[in-house]
């Protein structure tokens, strides 16, 4: 069975030689290799170039002239992988030599999306910072796990059946974050089958970069992650109000120091879907009385 490893590149001819020899180590040695690259121009092609060059299996590059996010980079390597399965690899983490392997086995066993165990290390010093195997809820209740976490930390932890990619369509290109886990549920919803491996053979990088920047980030999208799936009849609506109302209330108090408007508007939305909510109560309180504050 031969695996399509597909990477998503931006600005990373840093990270990926590293990437690159732990693909090379695998025992399960029936691989092909995809780079698109998302408009960059670091010497990431040089550096695939050169590794077609010295390999005997299929090694295809292709750029996408401009960026355009990791979902429609995503999109397009599921386009151009013609192996019978897929396995993601970001391209500053790499893997353990067993991991296209175990997981090989797990799908030639039925699974369609199998979820391996992760080493988390820093990028600067490669210290390690956690050892994360995959949550048993993965295997039991995929849709739940997903749902309510974020519960596959990286795509790089992540195999999939060729019939999962057709079952499941392609990434959203409306969410830049969380953009893997909205995939993960809907194949969930899809009823494929998940399995976990607990090797931790996938190792992910965590990187320094502006934090709130990010998490102003981070969480406007699971806000926009929460409203695409508002009407999930998988979901209780009173826990999918809970979610969308935590969301909105995690974006409302941190939007406060940059547009109190904003910030009132998404604490008012959190208190009309959990009306009584004394802790979005206080904080729609402190938004507001900051809004009508008056100038100086």
């Amino acid at each position: 069975m031969r695996i399509s490893v597909l990477i998503a590149a931006y600005n990373a001819a840093a990270t990926l030689p590293r990437a690159f020899a732990s693909i090379r180590a695998q025992s399960h040695s029936d691989w092909d290799l995809t780079v698109v690259e998302d408009g960059s121009r670091d010497g990431t092609e040089a550096l695939v170039r050169a590794l077609a060059a010295a390999e005997c299996r299929p090694v295809r590059y292709e750029n996408l002239g401009v960026n355009r996010g990791v979902a429609a980079a995503r999109n397009r390597l599921l386009e151009l992988a013609t192996g019978d399965a897929v396995a993601f690899l970001d391209a500053d983490d790499w893997w353990a030599e067993d991991h296209l392997a175990l997981g090989l086995a797990h799908l030639r066993a039925g699974a369609g999306l199998v979820v391996t165990g992760v080493r988390t290390f820093d990028l600067g010093t490669d210290r390690t910072l956690a050892l994360i195997p995959p949550p048993s809820a993965l295997a039991t209740r995929p849709v739940h796990a997903l749902f309510f976490e974020s519960a596959i930390i990286t795509s790089s932890c992540v195999l999939l059946a060729r019939k999962t990619v057709a079952q499941t369509g392609v990434f959203d290109l409306n969410l830049s974050v969380g953009e893997d886990r909205d995939y993960w549920l809907r194949a969930a919803l899809a009823r494929v089958r998940f399995q976990i491996e607990p090797h931790l053979t996938c190792h992910y990088a965590k990187h320094s970069g502006s934090a709130m920047a990010c998490t102003l980030k981070v969480t406007d999208q699971t806000v926009r992650f929460y409203e695409k799936h508002f009407d999930l009849p998988a979901v209780p609506a009173a826990s999918r109000r809970r979610q969308l109302a935590h969301a909105l209330l995690n974006a409302g108090r941190l939007h406060r120091a940059s547009s109190t408007r904003t910030s009132v508007r998404e604490l008012w939305r959190a208190w009309r879907l959990t009306p009584g909510n004394a802790l979005i109560a206080l904080h729609l309180a402190c938004s507001g009385a900051r809004l009508l504050r008056p100038s100086a």
